[in-house]
């Protein structure tokens, strides 16, 4: 059990830094280009991730302490679910900038920019632990 409380701890800390420095990024160059208007988009994203992170770290515990071998099933079906709520994200944003194209143009390229790289971290960061067989 304290095997994955670290690896939860870990992912949450790395999670955080990545977030945090994807904004960081992101506002330096929106400063760089004095263009601001993107902030909200920035804003949705940042916090899309961090909630979806959080959720799926505290589901993938409650996994892992009742069963690693089912660990195989949540990672396909967490991912979907991910997906999903990140489409319903998506939709709402359509329907409340239906207007202004090109403000939903740049909402949708940055929040599939930062889903994109929570997706690749989850990926690279559980293969590893699956790798070095932690849970087993």
């Amino acid at each position: 059990m304290e095997v994955i409380n670290n690896i939860a701890k870990r992912y949450y800390k790395y999670s955080l830094w990545l977030i945090f420095g994807l904004t960081v990024v992101i506002l330096i160059v929106m400063q760089y280009f004095q263009d601001t208007s993107l902030v909200g988009a920035l804003s949705i994203s940042a916090l899309f991730s961090l909630i979806s992170g959080i959720a799926y770290i505290q589901s993938w515990k409650a996994v892992a302490k009742r069963s690693t071998a089912s660990l195989g099933k949540f990672y396909l079906a967490a991912s979907a679910l991910r997906m999903l709520s990140a489409l319903v994200v998506v939709v709402i944003a359509m329907v409340v900038m239906k207007d202004d194209k090109s403000s939903l143009l740049g909402f949708t390229a940055m929040f599939v920019g930062f889903y994109l790289v929570m997706l690749v971290f989850d990926c690279v960061y559980f293969s590893q632990i699956e790798k070095k067989n932690k849970l087993k």
